[in-house]
């Protein structure tokens, strides 16, 4: 099925839970353009749980084909992830397991954290290296850790927890306080964890143009507006007897189209991957403000000044993300040190560019799925009189790792699609049993034919 009138290759956009209430208002603002752009047409891939779950999401697909989205290019429904978040530019994580009667929250915690895990590494083998993941289901931070944690051919920044929907209470809770236009509001800050441990901070908002802290009664501020935004979630649950889903849909949306589209100036809270910025424990999924300029990534706003409540507050979720990480421990699957070290250069390098470098650098990020030191090595290249060419500096990096070098077809096969990747690592592993094999005698050489005689085998 093909519907879309617009001129651009269609983007593949993965949604779990699709069938559920958030994930059911979500694609139809997705599949009407919303959220990546009115002239950005996009394909659907929608994921759910076997039986009941697929039997709805049978009705979604329904009514999205009733809609007639000119910009839906297509739509597939699927139960396996490795068929959902096949060639995926843009995932979506939605589904979780709801908290049951009775069930304490680190069993929630533990159960969610396995879909996650689940989820990541089907990512990691048939999603696109550049694919941009959101997650909404909670423990949003957490899961956003576990799923980049079995993600780790995927640039960990790329993995996303959702804070946007708590900014958006956020300013539509001053908005009405002070008469004003959410358009007026800017630089609020939502610290730490999607979680009533999260900190609303206004020491660095406006309001109406003025300081937000010259406006607002801080002993409102303090005693009512931070708790009732940390407790909105249950609010609403108490008030209509189910959880946020039109509100968190809308949240994820502009999420993304911030990502995509660019939002100026304006700051925005998203839940990612800490490298040690404002004390924070490298590796936790930890909110804090940013800025998107339309390409498709976002930067860290740095070197705030916090006070002595705000640091307490940030202590805090950072303790609850902490204990939250602790548990789920087992599933993580080694350790972010390998991650964050490079970045930590990475950092360094970013804050020395130009505009012209930084470009180009975005241009070469989003083509390699190679490890963090050849990342590390693409960025200083790009800041070199002499740059290399980056199959140059691939083997490099291979050579010191003692494994024998690309040839050219298995690198232009990596930078492609699946499918490719799959045919250039399996074209690599021949490359390097012949290798090792070279370096046999013949005596050796001649033992191991008789151990494969019959036997599929590579010609030696």
């Amino acid at each position: 099925r093909s519907m879309s009138t617009s001129g651009l290759p269609p983007l593949r956009v993965s949604v779990t839970g699709a069938a559920g209430a958030i994930g059911y208002a979500l694609v139809m603002r997705i599949a009407s353009g919303e959220m990546l752009g009115k002239d950005q047409s996009v394909i659907l891939q929608m994921l759910e749980v076997p039986g009941e779950g697929m039997k709805k999401l049978q009705g979604v697909k329904m009514e999205l084909d009733d809609s007639a989205f000119p910009l839906l290019a297509g739509t597939t429904m699927s139960s396996d992830p490795h068929e959902a978040f096949g060639d995926a530019d843009y995932a979506l994580l939605v589904g979780a397991r709801p908290r049951g009667p009775g069930m304490e929250r680190k069993d929630l915690l533990t159960a969610n954290a396995k879909i996650f895990q689940l989820q990541g590494s089907a990512l990691n083998e048939v999603a696109r290296r550049s694919c941009k993941t959101l997650v909404v289901g909670n423990p949003a931070n957490t899961n956003a850790l576990v799923a980049a944690h079995n993600a780790p051919d995927m640039n960990p920044e790329n993995f996303m927890a959702m804070t946007k929907l708590d900014q958006s209470r956020a300013e539509g809770m001053l908005a009405e306080k002070y008469g004003c236009s959410v358009d007026e509001i800017n630089r609020m800050i939502i610290w730490g964890n999607h979680s009533s441990t999260q900190y609303p901070d206004i020491s660095h908002a406006s309001i109406k143009g003025k300081w937000a802290k010259s406006v607002v009664d801080m002993k409102w501020y303090e005693g009512e507006f931070v708790p009732k935004v940390q407790k909105r979630g249950a609010e609403i649950i108490d008030a209509r007897g189910a959880s946020s889903a039109a509100s968190a849909a809308s949240a994820a949306v502009d999420h993304l189209n911030c990502l995509h589209v660019g939002s100026g100036d304006k700051w925005q809270s998203m839940g990612v991957v800490s490298h040690g910025e404002y004390g924070i424990t490298p590796g936790l999924y930890y909110s804090v403000p940013t800025i998107c300029t339309g390409d498709q990534t976002y930067r860290k706003i740095m070197g705030i000044p916090i006070d002595p409540y705000s640091a307490k507050k940030m202590n805090t979720t950072e303790k609850e993300l902490l204990e939250e990480r602790d548990g789920v421990k087992s599933l993580l699957g080694g350790s972010f040190e390998k991650i964050v070290k490079p970045y930590n250069v990475r950092e360094k390098l970013r804050a020395s560019m130009s505009e012209d470098e930084l470009k180009t650098l975005v241009e070469t990020e989003a083509k390699f799925t190679f490890d963090e030191t050849v990342r590390v090595r693409m960025l200083e290249n790009v800041k070199s009189a002499a740059p290399k060419p980056e199959l140059t500096i691939v083997n490099e990096v291979l050579k010191e790792a003692g494994q024998p070098p690309y040839t050219k077809e298995i690198f232009d096969l990596m930078k492609g699609n699946p499918m490719q990747r799959k045919k250039a690592t399996e074209m690599y592993t021949e490359v390097k049993i012949k290798t090792a094999v070279s370096k046999l005698s013949d005596g050796q050489k001649s033992a191991l034919r008789d151990s494969v005689k019959g036997k599929k085998a590579f010609e030696f």
